[in-house]
């Protein structure tokens, strides 16, 4: 019997990064292989017929807005959209954040020689604290946090 082409692959071909379904999704490695990336609410093992509906239109993704164009980021931890009135600030918040965990958390994770379990977790806190205390100190607003 002849393999089908996954269809990440097809959807790669399509200039697709990755999907968005509040469905099921199967075939994880050859996602995998594809570097394509996706978003789901479960896996599946069986096969099924279906094909898009519409393109290019606004959609709502687990109560997230979604529009056409907008900048949006998706990874194996989940997605992310991003209003166009934000993103002139995200790299600039995203270079702080790097820069908050390398001079807190990172340190901290890396300096275990010679010290006891407790030693550890207590310095891991405390570098989880003063990030916390940071992205408070920059980001914060009234109410939040």
């Amino acid at each position: 019997m002849k393999k089908q082409t996954p269809i990440s692959n097809i959807h790669r071909a399509l200039s697709c990064v990755g999907r968005i379904t509040d469905g099921a999704i199967r075939d994880l490695d050859e996602m995998t292989n594809a570097d394509f990336k996706a978003l789901a609410r479960r896996l599946c093992v069986g096969h099924a017929f279906s094909c898009p509906v519409r393109w290019n239109c606004e959609v709502e993704v687990f109560g997230r807005r979604i529009l056409p164009g907008q900048l949006n980021h998706a990874d194996k931890h989940g997605f992310l959209a991003i209003p166009e009135e934000d993103e002139a600030r995200l790299l600039e918040a995203a270079r702080f954040m790097d820069a908050n965990e390398c001079e807190t958390v990172i340190p901290a994770a890396r300096d275990t020689a010679g010290k006891t379990t407790p030693q550890i977790f207590a310095a891991i806190n405390d570098a989880g604290r003063r990030f916390g205390e940071n992205a408070r100190a920059k980001f914060g607003r009234k109410g939040e946090w």
